[in-house]
């Protein structure tokens, strides 16, 4: 386990404390948990945001059925 000292805001302590204080009723340690949790979700956010991305730059380049190319349902179905 590594060691991080930050400064922060009066406003984001006071934040942050509350947060930990509700969820983990001043534990030791709840801080780091908070944080960790807090960062654990930052990373999934941005590996669904890149994979959201990826879908929709296929969908913006259309998708290959042999010889038909179709760039969207409204091709399909004629709306």
């Amino acid at each position: 386990m590594g060691h991080i000292t930050i400064s922060l805001e009066k406003d984001a302590e006071l934040k942050l404390r509350s947060i930990a204080s509700s969820k983990y009723k001043n534990r030791k340690g709840s801080l780091a948990k908070v944080i960790s949790e807090c960062l654990d979700g930052a990373s999934k956010g941005d590996s669904k945001q890149r994979a959201m991305e990826r879908q929709f730059s296929w969908m913006d380049s259309g998708f290959s059925m042999g010889k038909i190319q179709v760039k969207g349902r409204d091709e399909i179905y004629g709306r």
